[in-house]
């Protein structure tokens, strides 16, 4: 009898005055300090962008996607800690200015971010397993990415698998892309018309809808130099003076 009375002395009830919560806390916010970062998972950025100039200028998406995920920021009770892109960056890779800025934000900041909140993956990145290992490192830091329009629970094997999927098929619809541009760009070519920018000596001009390329006057003085180099084997200064006359 005394050494239950004993026992029940060194083991009070427990109660909520008493209780130590930090059992039930995340891994990354034991041992953090009251008063100090937000813990992670209740501060995000936003990440937003379009892939062409015109797009950006115009406005196109950029507006709405970051409209979109701040509402889903606030709906879920997440601090925005910075908004980052809001201009046309390409994520055919990752070596993009305003990507690896908004990165090199959330591994460094003190504030513990928790979410990337993108419009969709793709916004995110095309880069396919490119895209799969920046996930995966963010992932052990405690670090989220989240699609608005494409909701996944990466916490999940199988969300991590689905979200895995959607970067690939980023980058499969790249590839197709690009396979259809060089194929178009080939047909042109075979027709005799020029598919892209006139290269230097030519002027670019619409006929019958077509884009179509002239020689222009310097154009005329590349190709006459040509000529004097390869019938006559002048050298490049009597060349320049014959032009010049």
């Amino acid at each position: 009898m005394k050494k239950q009375q004993k026992a029940t002395e060194t083991n009070p009830k427990v109660t909520k005055e008493n209780i130590d919560l930090s059992v039930f806390a995340l891994p990354q916010q034991i041992g953090k300090k009251k008063g100090k970062a937000v813990a992670r998972g209740k501060v995000a950025v936003i990440y937003t962008r379009v892939s062409t100039k015109e797009q950006a200028e115009t406005n196109q998406s950029l507006e709405t996607q970051l409209e979109r995920c701040r509402f889903y920021a606030g709906k879920h009770g997440y601090e925005v800690a910075g908004e980052f892109g809001g201009t046309y960056e390409s994520a055919k890779n990752d070596e993009r200015k305003e990507f690896k800025v908004m990165l090199d934000f959330v591994r460094k900041s003190k504030l513990r971010i928790g979410y990337i909140i993108v419009y969709s993956h793709d916004r995110f990145s095309r880069s396919g397993s490119g895209a799969i290992g920046i996930v995966d490192e963010l992932s052990k830091m405690g670090i989220s990415v989240v699609a608005v329009s494409q909701p996944v629970d990466t916490m999940t094997a199988s969300g991590k698998l689905q979200q895995g999927i959607q970067f690939l098929f980023s980058q499969f619809d790249n590839d197709q892309r690009r396979e259809k541009c060089m194929t178009g760009m080939e047909a042109k070519l075979r027709k005799g018309y020029w598919p892209g920018k006139a290269p230097m000596g030519y002027d670019q001009l619409k006929v019958n809808g077509e884009q179509v390329i002239k020689p222009n006057k310097q154009g005329k003085l590349i190709r006459l130099a040509f000529q004097l180099k390869a019938e006559q084997g002048l050298s490049n200064t009597d060349i320049i003076q014959r032009l010049k006359t």
